[in-house]
């Protein structure tokens, strides 16, 4: 019998049941692939962690990254978890320190409100626009016309960042409401472009009411790895800053922007992103917070 303690926690929010959830499983070093697997499976998160030595040179830890259907290479808020995870359960010490993932290393940092961790911020891989599919057949996964997704004669892209998103603008907030999406063509397309599932996301109106300081609102779609809809998905989030600074749709006077997942699922997201182009290398951090839901152990 092996017990394995384990952190559950709400990524890209300041309260339960918000954000997207997490389970970190601290100590995977006894655990094979299947097993790591099963795990995911078993809790039916969007995708379970856990953490092993490292094996590169500059690592502080290494994280291995499960879905219900499979392993990713890379994934935003469980990077973001499970560096708030092994700082509140005091396995790193100090507020900056690398991951290693399948997909290179990451550099993160927490930041404190006094002895609180407010936010943790990761240094996104460097975004790449990897294809421009056709807009009517991105559409058709989506149950949206060809004229939904080319607002303003944009269209879809395909962009990596660590690994691939289908990042598609839509033309408002009703829009991305609306969309209903067609499990069977979307896992089609998903395996055709190698992308992780489909980004559809709306600018929204400026706030007059004070209700929001969101900029944008997004959704995640991935089928093809057993996610019907993922509340918060941060290894977009670096593709939709991408595409924003790419086509000049940043706000205006500024470099960073809030937006929001998760609204349409009753688990409402905060997401940060901030684009710079230092010595001309476009560099993208993302960021927020992380509230611990509870703590255990599973025997295995």
């Amino acid at each position: 019998m092996r017990t394995l303690p384990y952190l559950w926690l709400d990524v890209f929010a300041d309260r339960p049941f918000a954000g997207n959830a997490l389970c970190v499983v601290l100590d995977g070093t006894s655990l094979t692939d299947a097993d790591m697997q099963a795990i995911a499976k078993e809790t039916n998160l969007s995708e379970t962690t856990f953490v092993l030595p490292p094996t590169v040179p500059g690592a502080t830890y290494r994280t291995r990254i499960f879905t219900p259907g499979g392993e990713l290479a890379f994934a935003g808020h469980p990077t973001l978890g499970t560096a708030a995870a092994m700082a509140l359960s005091g396995r790193v010490n100090g507020s900056a320190f690398v991951q290693e993932t399948k997909s290179g290393l990451t550099p993160l940092e927490l930041i404190y409100d006094g002895d609180r961790l407010d936010r943790v911020v990761m240094v996104a891989p460097r975004p790449e626009l990897a294809a421009t599919p056709d807009p009517a057949a991105v559409a058709r996964t989506l149950g949206l016309t060809a004229q939904d997704v080319t607002p303003n004669g944009l269209r879809p892209e395909v962009i990596f960042a660590g690994v691939k998103h289908l990042v598609i603008p839509v033309a408002s907030p009703e829009v991305l409401a609306g969309i209903t999406s067609d499990t069977g063509a979307l896992t089609a397309l998903s395996r055709e472009l190698g992308v992780i599932g489909a980004y559809p996301f709306a600018l929204l109106p400026r706030s007059t009411d004070g209700q929001t300081d969101a900029y944008a609102r997004a959704r995640l779609f991935a089928p093809l790895f057993g996610i019907s809809e993922d509340a918060a998905t941060g290894s977009a989030a670096a593709p939709l800053g991408a595409y924003l600074h790419w086509h000049g749709l940043m706000p205006e006077g500024s470099n960073a922007f809030w937006y929001e997942q998760g609204i349409e699922m009753g688990r409402p997201s905060r997401l940060w992103v901030e684009v710079t182009e230092p010595g001309g290398t476009l560099r993208v951090r993302v960021g927020g917070e992380v509230c611990l839901l509870g703590k255990g152990e599973f025997h295995i």
